[in-house]
């Protein structure tokens, strides 16, 4: 049986798609072995990194291993999965992968310092060829690290069309141990920075979960969203939404005539701030799907908002939320009427 180290070396076509999941012993004699094959491929354009691979790799070839596949001359798609990650070596990565089209870090402890978060932001700046980011159920070994030069980093990439930026509900003991695992996790990005995102040029889709954001963090991205060029499809769930803060929201919406689906599951909404929500959608013509999903605080006097505002709205396709079945029933029906052409009227 050909062992891998023979196919990326003989640039089988077979292995254009790479995936380790295993321990690197499973794969190669050594480490060195494995990076020196993968030096010299010139056809695998897709990695996966996942399970054991990374948390059992000596660390002392993390360095040398990230640096030869950012190298990769055929490689457009990488996702890097599970392990406790210097930002430094993925730095590397991103400073060779000048071809990359999507990138995902996924269920990463990301370990470094402020000035190894200025290096990374640095390295994906102005990238030439992202399409697509995803910073999925990740975390920080330094609370106290301000994430927002990288958010802004992003928002400099000329052809970035979708991002995803999702905070982990808690740390993996696989990850960092027991005692660190137990300690909450806390991700500091301010508005201003997400709105740049919502800002970039071709952006199309904007998913940020789990960040702990403030009035004053939803006021910048409600500026943003009124002139947003691009943007199609935000997902603002478990963001700390409240009725306050979806005031700005709703007047944003109102503004904006490219979103075609807003997600705001999982927040802090009563019936005041979706009567807000609903006021402001009742003109609008291109939100097609709004989810409210685990607002759990929202009753009768915000379904009625939503049925009366579905009287005027003829856009509107889709609004998942918990309600009882008489008001479902009767939003449903609401809904349906976009879906299939009829008059509101009618």
């Amino acid at each position: 049986m050909t062992s891998i180290c023979e196919q990326l070396r003989n640039n089988d076509p077979e292995l254009r798609e790479l995936r380790l999941t295993e321990s690197p012993e499973a794969y190669a004699a050594s480490m060195s072995d494995l990076i020196e094959a993968l030096s010299s491929n010139t056809v695998v354009d897709y990695i996966r990194l996942d399970r054991d691979f990374l948390p059992c790799m000596d660390e002392n070839y993390m360095e040398d291993f990230f640096s030869t596949i950012g190298a990769l001359p055929a490689l457009t798609e990488a996702h890097i999965w599970h392990a406790s990650v210097p930002v430094k070596v993925l730095a590397d990565f991103l400073k060779n992968a000048n071809k990359i089209e999507f990138l995902e870090f996924g269920c990463l402890d990301l370990q470094g310092t402020a000035e190894d978060f200025a290096i990374i932001s640095k390295a994906i700046e102005n990238h030439p060829t992202l399409t697509g980011f995803n910073l999925t159920d990740f975390c920080l070994n330094d609370d106290s690290i301000v994430m927002d030069d990288f958010i802004k980093a992003l928002s400099t990439i000329p052809n970035l069309e979708k991002v995803k930026i999702e905070v982990t509900r808690r740390r993996r003991v696989s990850l960092v141990g027991s005692v660190a695992a137990s300690q909450p996790v806390k991700v500091i990005v301010r508005g201003l920075a997400l709105a740049s995102l919502i800002s970039a040029p071709k952006m199309n889709e904007l998913t940020l979960n789990r960040l702990a954001l403030d009035l004053d963090d939803f006021e910048a991205l409600a500026e943003a969203i009124k002139t947003a060029p691009s943007i199609k499809a935000l997902a603002l769930p478990h963001c700390g939404l409240n009725d306050e803060s979806a005031d700005h929201i709703a007047k944003a919406i109102g503004l904006n005539q490219s979103l075609e689906k807003l997600d705001l599951s999982c927040n802090s909404l009563t019936d005041e701030g979706c009567i807000v929500i609903a006021t402001a959608l009742a003109d609008n013509r291109s939100i097609k799907m709004l989810r409210l999903w685990g607002n759990v605080k929202i009753s009768n006097a915000g379904f009625d908002a939503l049925a009366e505002m579905l009287q005027q709205n003829v856009a509107l396709e889709r609004i998942p939320l918990m309600a009882p079945a008489a008001y479902k029933n009767k939003i449903d029906a609401e809904t349906m009427k976009s879906r299939t052409g009829i008059s509101h009227a009618a």
